[in-house]
C-alpha cells in the first residue's frame, strides 16, 4: 500500500467556492492552466480542459512514481501523525493500467466534490468571506464604524477571522451560461457521488437547475448526492427530485441546542433549523438519510454531551443508517474558535462533563483532547484578548439579546481570570 498514492486525481472533480477547480477539499492550491500563471475557473473551463492538463498528468505520474505533491501536504502530515486522513490509497494498480504514459487518464471522475458559491444567509462565527459574502458584508459595516479595527482584523488574519477575498464579493462562477449546462451535463452523464456545499445551496437557483437537468435526463435515479445545509431555508421542489435519487444524505449544520446555535450560526432561529428538519424527515422514504454535523468550538464543546441527548431524542432513540452522526471535526481556524485557547482549568472542567456521557471513539478524543495542552501560556492569553475584543465588538454591532458572556458565564469568568 502506497504512502503517496491516492486515486482522487482518477475518480474525483472538486470545485471550490470561487469556481477554481482543485484535487479534493483538503487542498489548497488551485489547478494552474498549462502556462503555470492562471488557474483553471468553472466559469471559463470545462472539466475537460483541467482533466488532462499538464498539471493533472504530471499529478498522475507523480503518485504513482512514490513522489509526494504539495497539494496533498495535509493528508500526509495526518498520515504521519496518526490521524486518519482523506487519501484513498485503494486501486493503485488498476488506475495505473488505464493511465497512459505522460499521465492522461480518459476515463472519468465519478464523484464529485460542489461548493455552490459563498452565497449564504449567514454569518456564523467560524466562517470566512470565502464561504459566505454575508460574513464579508458585515465586516465592511463594521469597518465603516471602526477603520481601526476592520485594519485589526485583517492584521490578525486566521487568528480572528479567515478573511479571504473581497470583502462582500458573491462567487457565482456560475452564471457563465456555456459552461454551467457543461457542468450540469458532465454531473448527469458520469457523477454518481455528489456532495453539494456552499455558502448555502439551498438559496441559489442554479442548484434546482442542476436537479431540473438531470431528472429531465433521466439521470437522477443513478445518483446518491449530500447536501450539505445551514437548515434555514427549504424548498417544495425538492420534495420532487430527491426521492428519485438512488440514495440521498442531508448534512445538517447544527452548532448548539437553542440559543447557543442561534448565536454561532447568526441570525439563525431555532424554531425554523427544527422546521427544516421535519421537512427532511417526511420526505425520506427508504433512500433518505440526515446526519447531525456540528462544527466543535470554543462556543459549544460545553454542550457536546447535550448536543448528542438532544439529537438522539429527535431521531427517536438510538442512532442508525438514517439518523446519522458525522465525526465530530474541531474548529482549527479561526484560532479564537479553537478550544485549546482556553485555560486549562476550564477545560477539564468541561472535559469532566462531558466524560459523564458515553458516546463513540470520536466523542472521547474530544474529550482527551480537552485535557491536552497544546497552546503556550503567552500565546493563549493573546488569544484571549483577541477573542474578547472581536466577540464583543460583533456582539455591540449586532446588538444580540445575549452576548457570548451571557451564554457562556463559566468561560468568561474564566478567560477573565486568566488573563487578569
Amino acid at each position: 500500500m502506497s504512502n503517496v498514492f491516492c486515486n482522487f486525481p482518477w475518480k474525483h472533480n472538486y470545485v471550490h467556492t470561487n469556481g477554481k477547480f482543485r484535487l479534493c477539499c483538503t487542498t489548497a492550491q488551485d489547478i494552474e492552466t498549462d502556462d503555470q500563471y492562471h488557474s483553471f475557473d468553472a466559469g471559463k473551463h470545462s472539466i475537460d480542459h483541467y482533466w488532462n492538463s499538464a498539471r493533472m498528468k504530471r499529478i498522475r505520474l507523480n503518485m504513482m512514481n512514490g513522489i509526494k505533491t504539495k497539494d496533498c501536504s495535509k493528508c500526509y502530515q495526518q498520515d504521519d501523525e496518526g490521524v486518519d486522513s482523506l487519501r484513498d490509497p485503494t486501486l493503485m494498480e488498476e488506475y495505473s493500467a488505464k493511465t497512459e504514459a505522460d499521465g492522461t487518464f480518459t476515463g472519468h471522475a465519478w464523484t464529485m466534490q460542489l461548493q455552490m458559491s459563498n452565497i449564504c444567509n449567514l454569518k456564523c462565527k467560524m466562517c470566512s468571506q470565502m464561504y459566505s459574502h454575508m460574513n464579508g458584508l458585515e465586516l465592511q459595516e463594521m469597518g465603516k464604524i471602526s477603520p481601526e479595527w476592520l485594519l485589526w482584523v485583517k492584521e490578525q488574519g486566521a487568528n480572528v477571522n479567515n478573511w479571504t477575498n473581497d470583502l462582500g464579493v458573491k462567487q457565482e462562477w456560475y452564471k457563465n451560461e456555456e459552461f454551467k449546462l457543461q457542468m450540469f451535463e458532465h454531473i448527469s452523464e458520469n457523477i454518481t457521488y455528489l456532495n453539494v456545499v456552499g455558502g448555502e445551496p439551498t438559496l441559489i437557483p442554479e442548484f434546482y437547475e442542476m436537479f431540473e437537468y438531470c431528472d429531465k435526463q433521466g439521470t437522477l435515479g443513478d445518483k446518491s448526492v449530500t447536501l450539505v445545509t445551514n437548515l434555514t431555508n427549504t424548498n417544495a421542489k425538492l420534495t420532487k427530485w430527491l426521492p428519485k435519487l438512488k440514495s440521498w444524505k442531508i448534512w445538517a449544520s447544527v452548532d448548539g441546542v437553542g440559543e447557543r446555535t442561534e448565536y454561532i450560526r447568526y441570525p439563525s432561529k431555532w424554531s425554523k433549523v427544527l422546521e427544516s428538519l421535519e421537512f427532511y424527515r417526511n420526505i425520506m422514504g427508504d433512500t433518505g438519510a440526515i446526519t447531525l454535523s456540528p462544527a466543535v468550538q470554543l462556543l459549544n464543546i460545553d454542550q457536546l454531551d447535550e448536543m448528542v441527548k438532544w439529537w438522539k431524542d429527535w431521531c427517536g432513540g438510538e442512532l442508525n443508517d438514517q439518523y446519522g452522526w458525522t465525526w465530530l471535526a474541531t474548529v482549527w481556524y479561526p484560532l479564537i474558535c479553537n478550544p485549546n485557547m482556553a485555560p486549562q482549568e476550564w477545560r477539564n472542567k468541561v472535559a469532566d462533563k462531558l466524560s459523564a456521557y458515553k458516546f463513540d471513539g470520536f466523542y472521547d478524543n474530544i474529550v482527551n483532547n480537552l485535557r491536552k495542552e497544546q497552546i503556550p501560556l503567552e500565546k493563549r492569553i493573546e488569544l484571549q484578548k483577541s477573542f474578547i475584543r472581536y466577540n464583543e465588538a460583533q456582539d455591540r454591532f449586532r446588538k444580540v439579546d445575549k452576548t457570548w458572556r451571557d451564554l457562556c458565564p463559566d468561560l468568561a469568568t474564566a478567560i477573565d481570570k486568566e488573563i487578569s
